[in-house]
Parts: structure tokens; sequence; C-alpha cells
């Protein structure tokens, strides 16, 4: 590997010379030589062959992705019950903090089996071994929101004595001080949401632009690759809104049932026809009964497209004026 080669290979994998320090344990001045034609040792050479797959896994804007999974286990028990064949989905993803978003925001749903993601090249970019570690918290690198979060947090805290010192003189030390405990402060909210499960977390979307907003008024700007990362994993959830505990969908048999404003929307896991779902709804509510016309045929290309316009449906009928869980 020529000094060319060397400076390709990082700027392919979108790393600082600093972060390709850190990983192979030498100095950025090193680097800096190595890509201006200082001779690279041939153990450089294998280990950059070596790390290049994982550094892929940990960078947050690896990309475009595709996520591919089945909706129902793939194995097929010769001796057991026919069942249905599993239908592959695919879900196409700008990054990998964005496809890894949707893989935690999937997991454990009746309908997600066997998920790996694809490159544009057609290599695979995580496993299935590889995303269960993620998936169970044991990759602390990978680019999930908790991590990203916990690394921007580290970071902050870090550089917090680093930051833009503006005015028209030079601050006191109390001034310094008192900035800098302001920065750690929002470092330590970043922990917190870290520190929270993955639905509190995208209902802390808002608060989270604002602590990046507070940084840059503080002087101190969060690394652009965890603030893109984050921004990217957060999207998927404006995309794929997490159900409320009222719209939890539960299986029952062949069919997923939904439960929302007071109606309970049946549909099968897998649309007779392509882009068609045929609904079917009820209520105990008899204010409602009269409202029902019986089965409803939605559009959409998936089942979470079938269920956001199952509620723009009900939400035209008229929210029931009891709600679950009320007298």
């Amino acid at each position: 590997m020529n000094a060319a080669e060397f400076k390709a290979w990082r700027q392919n994998l979108r790393l600082t010379q600093q972060e390709v320090a850190d990983r192979i344990g030498v100095s950025r001045t090193t680097i800096q030589n190595w890509e201006n034609n200082t001779p690279i040792p041939q153990t450089v050479d294998m280990s950059c062959k070596v790390w290049e797959h994982r550094l892929q896994q940990e960078n947050p804007a690896v990309g475009p992705l595709t996520l591919i999974y089945s909706d129902a286990p793939m194995f097929v028990d010769p001796y057991g019950p026919r069942r249905r064949l599993a239908m592959i989905q695919q879900e196409p993803y700008p990054t990998n903090a964005a496809v890894l978003a949707r893989v935690q925001q999937l997991a454990g749903q009746p309908n997600f089996h066997n998920p790996f993601v694809i490159a544009a090249d057609q290599s695979t970019l995580w496993n299935l071994p590889e995303l269960s570690r993620v998936l169970r918290g044991e990759d602390e690198e990978a680019p999930t929101l908790t991590n990203m979060l916990r690394k921007a947090a580290k970071i902050v805290r870090e550089d917090s004595a680093n930051f833009v010192r503006s005015g028209a003189g030079w601050p006191t030390q109390a001034e310094i001080a008192g900035r800098q405990k302001d920065i750690i402060a929002q470092a330590d909210l970043l922990e917190r949401f870290a520190g929270e499960n993955l639905p509190a977390i995208a209902r802390h979307q808002l608060a989270i632009e604002d602590v990046f907003a507070n940084l840059r008024q503080l002087g101190l700007r969060a690394p652009d690759a965890l603030v893109s990362g984050i921004a990217f994993a957060l999207s998927v959830f404006d995309r794929y809104p997490l159900l409320a505990a009222e719209d939890m969908i539960v299986e029952d048999g062949n069919d997923m049932v939904l439960h929302y404003k007071g109606y309970e929307a049946r549909f099968p896991k897998v649309p007779m026809f392509p882009n068609k779902w045929t609904v079917n709804l009820c209520s105990n509510d008899p204010r409602l009964l009269n409202k029902l016309g019986g089965n409803v045929v939605i559009d959409g290309r998936s089942r979470e497209d079938a269920i956001a316009k199952t509620k723009e449906h009900v939400d035209e009928l008229g929210e029931s004026p009891f709600r679950s869980g009320s007298a």
C-alpha cells in the first residue's frame, strides 16, 4: 500500500487522520507522514485490511444500506404443521446509524426475523450474530443512539475547557469556570438521555437538538459525525413512529390486532393482494358501532404504512369517548 492508496483507504472510510491513528496506535503526525510518501510498514498494510470491515461498522455515516429481513422464521419443520412461507422484506436507509435504529425498533416484533444489512456493492455490513450483539447492548462501538449519545457526552465533557471565547475582553477565571460548568451540564444531559430506553430517547428528540444548539452558543461543537448520526437515527422514528401503550399491536393467530381510540383493527400479517390490506374494524363502545362499515380496504406498501393509514381512517370516524382504561 503506497501513500495515495493509504489516503484513499482512509477517506473512503470517512475517517480522520486522528481516528486512524487512535485505532492503529500511532500519532497523527505518523499518519500524515504515511500520506506524504513515508514508507508504510507491511504490518500496517495488513492491519488496514483486517480493520476495514470493523471500521465501517463503527462509522455512523457509512451508506447507503439496505436492511433485509423475513416476516416469519425461515426454518421449516418437516414434521410440524404446514404454515405460510416467509416473505423477504427490504428497506433502504441512507446511513449506518439509521439502519441500526430501525433494527432496534423492529427487534422483538413477531414479523421480524433473520435480519442482515448489505451495502451497495452487495457486501454484508452486518450479519445476524453481529446484529444480535448490537441488540443485546454488547457492541459498545456500534453507532446506536445510546452509544452515540454517550460518545458525544464523553467528548464534550473532555473538551469542556476548550470552548471558543468571545466578547470584547478576555473572560475572567470565574467566567471561564462558569462556562465550563454549563458545558458539562449539557454533557450530563446527553448522558442522561443515553441511559433511557429507546422510546424515551425518541421522545426527547427536540431536547437533544436543544443540547447541541446550546453547546454551539457556549462555544463548543460536538463532533459533526456524531451529531449527524444521531439526527439520522432519530429521523427513523419520524418515519416509523413508535407505538404508544394504547396503540400496541398483538398477534392473534394469523391476524395482527391494533387497539386504537376505542377500536380494534384486525388485519392479516401479509396482504392477500400487493399493497391492499383488508382491515376489520370493531369496537366495544356502542356509540361507535353505527360508524363502522365492516371491512375496510387500506392501501399500503408495508404493514407500518397500513397501520398508519388505518389510524387515519379511525381519526376520520371520530375518537371514542371511552378510551382504554377509562371509566
